[in-house]
């Protein structure tokens, strides 16, 4: 025998329950958990360094002593510079290959030339490194060749430049002050730390706070827009090249003073190290997006990274081993997040 019906429980019976809102935690806790990834994948590099530092600090024997902090902050910085011109270069969606022999090149260049003086020989060896940069950026913009074949067969190039005129051998500095940018201290930081967070904060405030930095953004986003707005890409794009030479000149300078010498066959690992911090630090290999502080932090933390390792004595090829681990997620978490911008 069937029930007599209100009305509102025929309603209810014709078209089916009424689903009420939902409410509390279970409305808002999948956005939330996609924000909170979201999150985590673009300040990957901050939260990292976080961890990192955190372990060293407490596990790793002599990690926090004064003398390790003055010699770790100086041996990555010097690459890290090269990290600041890479992420400007890969934000305008270009990358150099050939960032570890620039920076040889420059190094050489301000060894041989530092009977001029010191401040000269410097200058000479930062625009050998820009010199570079004005290649790379020629032969991509005006010859139109793919910034990979381009930068790899410069690095070629300039390794094989770089030989010739040291005949193979390393050149030694014996003129007053060579040695000084390189052993000049500051509290516990020594020149090329400074230098490096020095040229980040430039570095920042251009790609932030300037016409230049939004212009690179732009043509890393979308050339062909940017081009219809009336911005001259080329010059843009090219430009960005002479900015990651420029740093690789200042690096390989700092690194030749450091050592006293300039050595023809430094900076192999350059530029493996450089794009994995750049990469770490939130710089998308797709352009357009990145930023200046993350790419220091990504540097950072590898070098937190590898000295903790060293100070555990692990053997340099599993340290090779565990930055292809981190590299290779961090990429994943690259394509990840691209997916999520064309899809939005």
């Amino acid at each position: 025998m069937a029930e007599n019906l209100t009305p509102e429980d025929q309603t209810t019976v014709e078209s089916g329950p009424v689903e009420e809102p939902t409410q509390g935690p279970a409305r808002w806790l999948p956005r939330r958990r996609g924000e909170i990834l979201q999150w985590l994948i673009e300040y990957r590099a901050f939260v990292l360094l976080g961890i990192a530092l955190t372990y060293a600090v407490l596990f790793v024997p002599f990690f926090a002593t004064e003398r390790n902090i003055t010699q770790m902050t100086t041996q990555f910085s010097i690459d890290g510079i090269i990290s600041i011109g890479l992420t400007i270069l890969m934000i305008a969606w270009g990358i150099d290959l050939g960032v570890g022999a620039t920076l040889a090149l420059g190094g050489v260049v301000f060894a041989l030339a530092q009977d001029l003086g010191v401040p000269l020989a410097a200058l000479l060896g930062i625009l050998a490194g820009a010199g570079v940069g004005i290649v790379n950026g020629f032969v991509v913009t005006r010859m139109k060749v793919n910034f990979f074949i381009a930068t790899l067969s410069t690095m070629v190039a300039v390794k094989g430049l770089t030989f010739i005129i040291t005949d193979e051998t390393t050149i030694y500095g014996h003129a007053e002050g060579f040695g000084w940018m390189g052993s000049a201290k500051l509290w516990i930081f020594e020149f090329p730390a400074l230098a490096f967070f020095g040229i980040g904060i430039i570095a920042h405030l251009i790609m932030t706070q300037t016409s230049l930095g939004t212009y690179w953004y732009a043509i890393g986003g979308n050339s062909d827009a940017s081009h219809r707005a009336g911005l001259n890409v080329k010059s843009l794009f090219a430009l960005a090249f002479v900015v990651a030479g420029l740093c690789s000149g200042i690096a390989g300078v700092l690194l030749a003073s450091r050592a006293v010498s300039a050595n023809p066959g430094v900076g192999r690992d350059t530029a493996l190290f450089a794009i994995s911090a750049t990469v770490i630090g939130g710089t998308s290999l797709f352009g357009g997006v990145g930023n200046v502080l993350g790419a220091v932090a990504g540097v950072l933390l590898l070098g937190v990274v590898r000295n903790s390792l060293n100070l555990l004595g692990v053997s340099a090829y599993w340290q090779w081993v565990i930055q292809g681990a981190i590299l290779v997620s961090v990429v994943v978490s690259d394509v990840y997040m691209n997916r999520k911008r064309r899809s939005a």
